[in-house]
């Protein structure tokens, strides 16, 4: 009986565990709304069905025909990025309020009358270009939507210097929780009640999405956890998968130490913003991670060519990595592995590295259109890690990896986070665990003052 009613107690902290992390993997995701400013909207029919695709390509979608009343929503958003479609003939009158807002990222002009606007172009960076055919409008909106997911593919950076876990800062914090990530999900639940129930959630949130909804019915449909490395960027859902890729990808890593290489260059190709290059260069000489999955090509041409491809906007700096790996001093809990086989697209000759991996910013050099960024994998990020980890289980020692998850969220300084997630814990939970809940409820509490 008492073995039952652990395993009750077991299935629903993982329950909590697994709705906490799925809530917060959802809110760092980068929300992004589409803004369509036009003072002479014509019917509501016509626009209700603009509004239906453009939301095939992002679910947020709002319409304005009043300059004060855009302009002021445009000014409430804060946590979110802005696309703007304005009409050109009050183009001047908005973009000279909204321009400077860092919450608007691209700009795109839909007019009958491109050749009496074009001046904009030379005055206005953030200006993707001028359309007159709605379609035409559609696909660069879903190209650039595209760059900017990839564009915003972040890194953080680790200060070796810094030690206790209450005095790191943000972007350190940001930096160990991608290092300790694989630790937490390897404790979801991995049965079919937890497939069905990321799925179910996906389809709430995207249920307004044609094409979203036909990726998730899919994925319900298809996959299996040897499709894992297949579904790189259907994983950034469907995160109860991630054990999935994981192995995947620990399986394919063996094959690189059975190989003759001694010494692995790889590159990638991106177009970044100013401000996220100036933070990098700021980086030199630290540990960074990206915040997610990292794919490399072995052909330094290929990765050329995919940052040549990126946004048409002129205010981007086109980056070439180039990540130097030792294989006989690379730890082999360092995962990456050559998918070349597995991928989609062989010509990319893709390497694939694990979501807690780091390196060290080595130099910076400018070659022709390129900033190259020169990498080193390195070892430090699993041992920085484990260090964090221990020093936690010696301060609460004996508990369930359900507390263990609420005190990491606490101690990275997500202290809101910390306290929703014992706060679902505390009505489904057992007399043994609820001293170490309340404990931690008031201990996130005082945090925030």
């Amino acid at each position: 009986m008492a073995e039952a009613v652990e395993s009750i107690h077991r299935r629903r902290n993982n329950y909590e565990f697994n709705n906490s992390l799925i809530e917060r993997l959802r809110q760092s995701q980068h929300n992004l709304k589409l803004i369509w400013f036009d003072p002479n909207i014509k019917s509501k029919e016509d626009m209700k069905t603009k509004k239906e695709e453009l939301r095939v390509i992002n679910e947020h979608v709002n319409i304005f025909s009043d300059l004060d009343e855009c302009v002021k929503f445009i000014k409430s958003i804060k946590n979110e990025t802005i696309f703007l479609i304005t009409s050109g003939i009050q183009a001047p009158e908005i973009l000279s309020q909204v321009l400077d807002l860092s919450q608007v990222d691209s700009i795109f002009i839909f007019c009958m009358l491109k050749d009496r606007h074009e001046y904009l172009l030379t005055k206005y960076n953030k200006i993707v270009g001028i359309y007159t055919e709605f379609d035409d409008l559609c696909k660069t909106i879903e190209d650039e939507f595209d760059f900017f997911n990839k564009r915003i593919e972040t890194f953080s950076s680790f200060e070796k210097g810094e030690q206790s876990t209450k005095d790191l800062s943000k972007e350190s914090s940001t930096f160990l929780w991608y290092q300790i990530f694989n630790y937490i999900i390897a404790r979801l639940p991995r049965n079919q009640q937890a497939k069905e129930q990321m799925i179910q959630l996906c389809k709430d949130y995207y249920c307004r999405n044609r094409k979203e909804m036909k990726n998730i019915e899919e994925f319900e449909q298809t996959y299996r956890s040897e499709y894992a490395i297949y579904c790189i960027e259907l994983i950034h859902t469907f995160r109860v998968f991630i054990c999935d890729l994981s192995e995947n990808l620990q399986r394919q890593h063996e094959k690189i130490f059975l190989s003759k290489e001694k010494i692995l260059h790889l590159y990638r190709g991106v177009a970044l913003d100013i401000k996220e290059f100036n933070r990098l260069k700021q980086s030199q000489g630290k540990l960074i991670s990206t915040n997610g999955y990292l794919s490399t090509s072995r052909d330094e041409l290929q990765a050329r060519k995919y940052a040549n491809k990126s946004s048409k906007r002129n205010d981007i700096v086109r980056v070439l990595f180039h990540i130097e790996i030792n294989i006989e001093k690379i730890d082999k809990n360092i995962i990456f592995a050559d998918i070349t086989e597995l991928s989609n697209n062989p010509t990319e000759v893709e390497v694939l590295f694990d979501i807690n991996v780091c390196f060290e910013i080595k130099s910076f050099q400018e070659d022709k259109s390129f900033q190259i960024i020169n990498m080193k994998l390195s070892n430090e990020g699993p041992k920085i890690a484990k260090d964090f980890l221990e020093s936690t289980r010696k301060e609460i020692e004996g508990t369930s990896d359900s507390i263990i998850v609420g005190r990491l969220l606490c101690d990275l300084g997500e202290y809101d986070e910390s306290q929703k997630y014992f706060q679902q814990l505390l009505d489904k939970t057992n007399n043994e665990d609820r001293p170490w809940i309340e404990f931690n409820i008031g201990r996130a509490l005082d945090f925030k003052g």
